[in-house]
């Protein structure tokens, strides 16, 4: 249980590390700027709690809060990535444009001032209540991230949704990863602690398939047609232009 744990914790962040190497290499970095500021955050958090688990000096506390600082930002910058796939996938392809912009551009400013009201009341409220803000913002990205699967799965023809683009495959991966936790969330307070540890091991997992969804997706990502050749001569040019002449005068 102990090696699965790890393996769960490690392994993704790895692949991630490889993703944006990919993401680079494919010319993909500009395409979805708040899903590679998630990325950076993710491997940033990993690195700093995998450093404080072999320090011995630091503390069960320090190590709290790192965890939960960290599960705030990610769901800040969810939204974010929500936005740009919701823009790229359904926005883009909907008369209804303007009026979800908006929608979207309200809903940003109200979790902003969720953020503001969180990070002033640091000081004076303890950690839990802080990180049942937070997680209660992460059920809530989840939730829309859901949705937006399941509307691009019924509306696929309609939105004529090109399954095989990158930003197809971000969607995937955290439309399926956010109803896995959400089916498992509900028996969090219902279980024991040896339950809790194998609802956390389930949603490892689904975070690692996630990952893979997305590694999979980068190998396969469209990319620009590379022209090869010369190109067209004048002289060709003129040539063709000729012979179209002379096929109008007969």
């Amino acid at each position: 249980m102990l090696f699965l744990r790890y393996y769960f914790w490690i392994a993704p962040h790895v692949l991630l590390a490889g993703l944006l190497v990919g993401i680079y290499r494919r010319g993909l970095l500009r395409r979805l700027p708040f899903f590679i500021v998630y990325i950076f955050l993710e491997l940033a958090q990993f690195l700093a709690l995998l450093t404080m688990n072999w320090l011995p000096a630091a503390s069960e506390n320090e190590y709290h809060w790192i965890l939960v600082l960290g599960l705030g930002m990610s769901v800040l910058v969810k939204f974010g990535v929500i936005y740009e796939l919701s823009n790229e996938l359904l926005l883009s392809r909907s008369s209804l444009v303007d009026l979800w912009r908006r929608l979207f551009r309200w809903t940003a400013g109200v979790l902003l001032l969720v953020a503001v009201f969180a990070s002033a009341t640091l000081s004076s409220t303890g950690v839990k209540n802080i990180e049942s803000i937070f997680h209660f913002l992460d059920l809530s990205s989840a939730i829309i991230q859901s949705g937006i699967l399941l509307v691009l799965f019924v509306f696929t023809r309609a939105l004529h949704v090109p399954w095989r683009s990158y930003t197809s495959g971000v969607a995937l991966g955290f439309g399926i990863f956010s109803t896995l936790e959400l089916s498992t969330s509900g028996f969090r307070l219902e279980s024991g602690s040896g339950g809790s540890i194998v609802i956390d091991l389930i949603q490892m997992a689904a975070y690692h398939v996630c990952v893979l969804i997305w590694v999979a997706y980068v190998l396969v990502a469209e990319r620009s047609p590379v022209i090869s050749g010369r190109g067209l001569q004048k002289e060709e040019i003129e040539l063709w232009n000729q012979e179209v002449q002379r096929m109008v005068r007969r």
